[in-house]
């Protein structure tokens, strides 16, 4: 039995100071007796086993005797329960005696396989016990103890025991990777240019610690190593037995190292690849042949291999595609094949052929800039569907397209061809797309610098006309001179997208030429107008100068269908980007996919000599430009994820084209799209898996999402949700403090202040600020950028759609329902953070005479940041929120005011309606009586009212001007469209009793014009729509917003920083749909978004 641990304190000081130093733990500490071989004589010894180290220490003094790391132990022998002998690399031998084995056993055993999971015990460390029935007594405490497994396979824990071996410091950005980022988001690609910054030590302490991993599946390397690298790598294939995916690409090493490498791989029986990429590194043929014998020896399915550029001849491809073609397996499951730029030749092709006749599985077969002989290209796989063919020309004059027949003929499943390069003429095209072979059923050709002409392009559009198949065609580059038939040419082109319905995808761009068409591309452009089956273009460097961009903005601006353009190197000047910029902002349903022509930019940059407001300007349009293509992405949604579909893998998606004028309506519901095995849908509200983790802290909680479908199970995680410290904390202080202060929300605070705020609550920090007497504005700062800095909206983009759908809803009722129902479907936590949200913007709207903040000012600084988008649609919705806050957000604590309850409870008065349902009305909505007429005219209520819990009394709003009466039907239909008053965007029933629309949602018609006279009862015809003067008129509005009334120029804040929607676009006389496209072009119009 082992000697009890009795340490005095010089022995424990000492002790303790070493172990701190090594920065080691100790997991065991017990006095053996050493054998010492040179005194001949035994030794009491304090032995103690830390996470990464042995260590002995003499008695009574406490000094270090012996230190080993458990990487240089390589025999472990105990023959009874009283003696150990650890046997290490330097031939160095610790015969213990006098103590308990198997305890020792156990812990040595438990630290090797938690610091060392892929260590193999028996190859890398012997353990020889007798007798071996007390080995399962210490495999079973190993199998009962917890591991620290849960941080890809204790990669950190190795990764720290590595360069404590090696005597280096470790990467702390790795460390942070692996215990933050891998296994949070399951990434098992251990890829070096994710690691920042490491020396060739760096990389050798990295490479050995993934020799004893088991999570990394893949190991990705697009990066320069050197030689004494890839031996170091080639070790890692030998130990490890998890890896199923290499690749390593450009690394300029010598062949060498690779072989080593790729026997270590054949030898390793435990490793199984499934993928090898090893393309543009110079293997030639020696390394090629070993790769190839190493596959040959491969039991389980390789499915992708990679030998792209390589320096192999067509001896080597041969021998290599014999290794191939002699292994079943590989046979039947590979699936790609890349061996572009390997010089084919004869024997390569043969080889080549021999495999394709056995590859049963095979889909993709790149094979460019091969220089294969065409005369022996006969046999090919009948499951090939994507075919690179491009640069190879007929090696001889003899040679042409006709030999090469059968080899096409032999893939009746190709979908995708390349045929870039090859110089066909105009006769062997027709061959090449003929009945003879399969391509007639291609649904993507390439054909691009194949140097046509005029005259080729238009044969080949001949060709292609009758084939109903294809969706991308590409003939880049083939203008190489223009001619008389350039005219043909592009009218040919014209006419077979218009009448070839199947065409989704044209690329005419210059490719690699210099070749230029363009003035000569504008027919083409135009023709785009009425196009409806083109989904994506592509018209990369012709030049075609700001009539193009012109021609570009009028097709965007209508056309619905084109998804996806490409137009660098285009010459465009600045105000070809500002037109492109307002097209797509004007249509919605245009392009969710436009890569910035960044040549163009530089250009315009350059010219304008560097001046700083020019500068601004063009990054102000880009930057518009990009949020316009962001914000047009989820009103495309529905149809991208119905064209995703279809039923073959490797076509292009087929869409049916809308009948001829029609313009699509928006979705009734937010966007659907097919959910995946990694997208989280409840109640509307997609999530995506996230990249990183939130590492902000408490001051950003992460969305908690319910994907409970009961009602009692969502209630009673909303009970448990907890709004962080920070919303909870600003919404009492400003409801206690705030609601009167002037300009609330639109006053800035000090920068250093709110950042001080802010910074205390991320760092967890419950602040009370009425305790601090924190200012208000700074509160009010605080709590505004939390919701702007959210990672995604409160209210989220793909429930927009929802929110207009509620917004034209005919009566208020019917508007209350829909947006009460949008937001009980939201998620708990931010349901409970809105309601309380709008609870304070409300009260705040209710002192709007003290604080000059009306409903609709308050809208305009929080509808951007709810709603992350600048939508003028979204204003109104905003602002209808907020008023009727009770009714949508908290209808059981609705207040009641006097005499709403006094009506409810009395008879209606000459037969008029005059009950308000309780759940409809807000504290803002003025009470109706009676008139003579029967009809309801609005009351003031009184000046209190009892806010639901809080019991606080509120004054009313007085002095609002409201909607006496709307004109009649008869009214409208004769009235003149520049003298009709705008609408109210809300229908209301003459007899229902229902409250007239509020001051604060009704339409603004003050000019800012207007003089100081104009005041009393004028303005209040004006606000009743009644044309006061021959020559005025109302101020036009944008479509489906609701129309304001009058707002008190005392009481509402005019200045321009509230003008965040630009209203100047809309002609007076058209609704947006119905204006013409001319009008979009006008110097005024630009002028106006270019100034927003």
């Amino acid at each position: 039995m082992a000697t009890p641990v009795s340490l005095n304190q010089v022995e424990k000081k000492t002790i303790e100071s070493i172990l701190t130093n090594k920065r080691e733990e100790g997991k065991l500490i017990t006095k053996v007796s050493i054998l010492n071989e040179k005194k001949k004589k035994t030794e009491i010894k304090t032995l103690i086993l830390g996470t990464n180290r042995i260590f002995l220490f003499s008695d009574l003094k406490g000094k270090l005797s012996a230190e080993y790391h458990y990487l240089d132990v390589n025999v472990i022998e105990s023959s009874s329960e009283n003696d150990v002998t650890i046997k290490f690399r330097n031939q160095t031998i610790f015969k213990m005696s006098n103590l308990d084995a198997g305890e020792i056993l156990k812990t040595m055993y438990i630290t090797l396989i938690s610091t060392f999971p892929g260590i193999k015990l028996g190859k890398t460390v012997l353990l020889q016990v007798t007798p071996e029935s007390r080995l399962p007594s210490i495999f079973a405490a190993a199998s009962a103890s917890s591991f620290n497994n849960s941080q890809c396979g204790s990669f950190s824990l190795t990764y720290r025991s590595v360069c404590d071996y090696l005597g280096l410091q470790p990467l702390s950005s790795v460390l942070w990777d692996i215990e933050n980022l891998y296994q949070a988001n399951q990434v098992k690609d251990f890829n070096l240019a994710e690691i920042y910054q490491f020396t060739p030590n760096d990389l050798k302490a990295l490479l050995l610690s993934l020799s004893y991993n088991t999570y990394f599946q893949s190991f990705i390397s697009n990066y320069k190593l050197l030689n004494e690298d890839l031996i170091q790598l080639a070790e890692v294939f030998k130990e490890n037995t998890s890896l199923q995916q290499i690749s390593i690409t450009n690394s300029q090493c010598s062949k060498e190292p690779f072989i080593s490498l790729l026997t270590n791989i054949a030898e390793n029986k435990g490793l199984f690849v499934s993928s090898i990429n090893l393309s543009n590194n110079q293997l030639e043929n020696k390394g090629i042949l070993t790769l190839g014998s190493s596959i040959q020896t491969f039991s389980k399915n390789l499915n992708y291999l990679n030998i792209e550029n390589t320096s192999c001849s067509g001896k080597g491809i041969e021998a290599f595609f014999g290794c191939l073609a002699a292994n079943s397996v590989i046979c039947s499951s590979l699936s790609y094949l890349n061996i572009n730029n390997n010089k084919l030749e004869s024997y390569g092709t043969n080889g080549l052929c021999k495999f394709l006749s056995k590859a049963k599985a095979l889909q993709q077969l790149h094979m460019s800039n091969t220089s294969p002989v065409y005369s022996l290209l006969k046999m090919s796989s009948p499951a090939i569907l994507q075919l690179d063919f491009s640069g190879n020309r007929p090696t001889t004059s003899k040679e042409t397209v006709m030999d090469i027949l059968a080899f096409f003929k032999q893939m009746p499943s190709l979908q995708t061809v390349n045929l870039a390069r090859i110089q066909p003429s105009t006769d062997e095209l027709k061959l090449l797309f003929s009945p003879a072979t399969n391509l007639i059923k291609c649904q993507n050709v390439d054909l691009s610098e194949n140097e046509l002409g005029d005259n080729g392009i238009t044969k080949l559009c001949e060709i292609m006309y009758p084939n109903s198949n294809i969706r991308h065609l590409a003939i880049d580059g083939n203008f190489k001179s223009r001619s008389k038939l350039r005219g043909r040419a592009i009218e040919a082109i014209i006419n077979l997208i218009e009448d070839n319905n199947s065409i989704e995808s044209l690329s005419i761009s210059t490719g690699n030429t210099k070749y230029q068409l363009k003035g000569d591309l504008m027919p083409l452009l135009l023709s785009l107008l009425k196009n409806q089956s083109l989904i994506k273009l592509d018209i990369s460097g012709n030049g075609v100068g700001d009539s193009g961009a012109l021609a570009i903005s009028k097709i965007l601006w209508k056309n619905q269908t084109l998804k996806s353009l490409k137009c660098e190197g285009n010459d465009f000047s600045y105000t070809a980007l500002k037109m492109i910029k307002n097209s797509i902002k004007r249509n919605e349903k245009s392009l969710t996919f436009f890569p910035l022509p960044i040549t163009d930019i530089a250009a315009i940059l350059k010219n304008d000599g560097g001046s700083s407001i020019v500068q601004d300007k063009v990054i102000k349009t880009i930057q518009d430009l990009q949020c316009s293509i962001v914000n047009n992405y989820p009103n495309n949604i529905s149809s991208d994820a119905s064209s995703n579909e279809s039923p073959n893998s490797g076509s292009a998606p087929a869409t049916k084209p809308p009948s001829q004028g029609s313009i699509k309506k928006p979705p009734t519901g937010p966007p659907t799209t097919k959910p995946s095995s990694t997208t989280n849908i409840t109640n509307g509200y997609t999530t995506l898996p996230i990249k990183r983790p939130g590492t902000r802290g408490p001051l950003y909680p992460g969305r908690v999402i319910n994907s409970s479908a009961s009602g009692e199970k969502s209630a009673s995680a909303a009970s448990q949700v907890e709004i962080p410290p920070l919303v909870s904390r600003s919404i009492d202080l400003l409801i206690d403090e705030g609601t009167n202060s002037v300009g609330i929300f639109r006053t800035c605070a000090s920068a250093t202040a709110l950042k001080k705020i802010k910074s205390r609550f991320e760092a967890g920090e419950d602040i009370d600020l009425k305790a601090e007497n924190v200012d208000v504005d700074t509160v009010a700062g605080v709590l505004k950028s939390y919701f702007r800095e959210m990672a995604s909206p409160i209210f989220p983009e793909n429930i927009h759609e929802s929110f207009f759908q509620a917004s034209r809803q005919s009566t208020i009722e019917d508007k209350i329902l829909a947006y009460h129902d949008i937001v009980e479907k939201m998620p708990p936590l931010e349901s409970k953070m809105i309601k309380k949200l709008f609870h304070l913007l409300h009260l705040i709207s209710l002192e709007k005479d003290v604080n000059m903040m009306s409903p609709e000012n308050i809208a305009i600084c929080w509808a951007p940041t709810l709603f992350r988008s600048f939508a003028s649609e979204l204003l109104p919705i905003n602002s209808f929120m907020i008023v009727f806050y009770f009714d949508i957000f908290d209808p059981e604590n609705k207040p009641i005011s006097p005499e709403s309850k006094a009506e409810n409870g009395s008879p209606p008065i000459n037969g008029a309606n005059t009950n308000i349902n309780n759940s409809l009305a807000s504290p803002l909505s003025p009470v109706t009586s009676p008139t003579k007429d029967g009809s309801p005219t609005p009351t003031t209520p009184s000046k209190s009212h009892t806010i639901g819990p809080l019991r606080r009394p509120l004054s009313s709003s007085t002095g609002m001007s409201l909607i006496d009466k709307e004109p009649s039907a008869q009214q409208h239909n004769t009235m003149p469209s520049s003298t009709k008053p705008p609408s109210t965007g809300v229908t209301r029933k003459g007899s229902s009793g229902l409250p007239p629309l509020p001051t604060s949602l009704s339409a603004t018609n003050t000019n800012s014009n207007t003089s100081s006279s104009s005041s009393g009862a004028s303005s209040l015809r004006s606000s009743n729509g009644i044309n006061t003067s021959p020559n005025s008129s109302p101020t036009p509005t944008p479509p489906d917003s609701p129309s304001f009334s009058r707002i008190d120029g005392n009481a509402t804040l005019r200045s321009k920083r509230f003008s965040r929607v630009n209203r100047g676009s809309y002609s007076p006389g058209l609704s947006r749909a119905s204006r013409s496209i001319s009008s979009l072009f006008q110097d005024s119009d630009l002028a106006n978004n270019d100034t927003s």
